[in-house]
């Protein structure tokens, strides 16, 4: 039932995302249709600030333990590192998209690590 909900939560976040994605849509006229101009990708960036500040908040507190922070901080620069690398000339839909989920998912992880109680990670 647990793992149901989890993934209902990850889906509605996804779907609820990428409408309010939309009003960032941006037309290059040398590059076809893109999505994500500077706007989408520095609120992309934000959001995986929050989440990171979120982990560290987390792991001072010793709500989760370092081994878990440190897995969330991976996870985060490797998004951070693809949004950067994608977003140079605006994102595509499905990269736009595919970052979003990512974004969400790593909440989702930090919400299940922060209510798990057994101090690892997984």
């Amino acid at each position: 039932m647990r793992k149901l909900l989890v993934s209902f939560a990850v889906a509605t976040a996804t779907l609820a995302a990428v409408p309010a994605a939309a009003q960032y849509r941006d037309h290059n006229p040398g590059h076809g249709q893109r999505w994500g101009g500077r706007p989408a990708v520095h609120n992309l960036l934000r959001q995986l600030d929050q989440v990171e500040t979120r982990i560290d908040r987390s792991a001072r507190r010793h709500v989760i333990s370092q081994r878990e922070a440190f897995g969330l901080r991976r996870e985060a620069n490797e998004i951070r590192a693809r949004i950067r690398f994608a977003g140079r000339d605006g994102l595509g839909q499905r990269e736009f998209a595919s970052l979003q989920f990512r974004v969400n998912r790593l909440e989702q992880r930090l919400r299940v690590e922060r209510h798990d109680r057994d101090g690892r990670r997984g």
